[in-house]
């Protein structure tokens, strides 16, 4: 189904608010990477949750930016699209799904832990001054 402009709108706020970006979102970065997306609507058709699923290479899937509206925490929104991410990551052909987390984001590291994925390495990422952990986890067993 194609994204309205403003889901798309939504989608971009959502994941300008919630995260510390190094470069901000916009409705047409959205919406030419729609395809990409994961949604959870609430009520009116408002975004209470997204994440963005996308080839980085023929084995390896990024999650990027898995983002919940603070009005909708603690109701497994976040579960859900990363079960869901997962999911898309491995149908798509996916061996490897990745993840990029801030260092302290204790909810993030919590969720992603607990869904079976593991810290490999951290850096310093320069553009924005926070320390990263690159989080992995196998979808296809060897």
């Amino acid at each position: 189904m194609k994204m309205s402009n403003t889901i798309a709108v939504q989608v971009a706020n959502l994941l300008n608010t919630q995260n510390q970006l190094t470069v901000m979102y916009s409705k047409e970065d959205i919406l030419e990477k729609q395809e990409n997306y994961i949604l959870r609507l609430g009520e009116n058709e408002t975004v209470i949750g997204v994440v963005e699923v996308k080839k980085i290479q023929w084995y390896q899937y990024e999650i990027d930016h898995l983002s919940v509206h603070p009005d909708a925490r603690r109701q497994q929104i976040g579960t859900s699209l990363l079960q869901e991410a997962e999911s898309r990551a491995k149908e798509l052909g996916g061996k490897i799904a990745q993840c990029t987390i801030r260092v302290g984001n204790e909810a993030s590291e919590t969720l992603f832990k607990k869904r079976g994925f593991v810290a490999t390495v951290s850096f310093l990422n320069t553009q924005n001054g926070n320390k990263v952990t690159v989080f992995q986890k196998v979808l296809v067993k060897a």
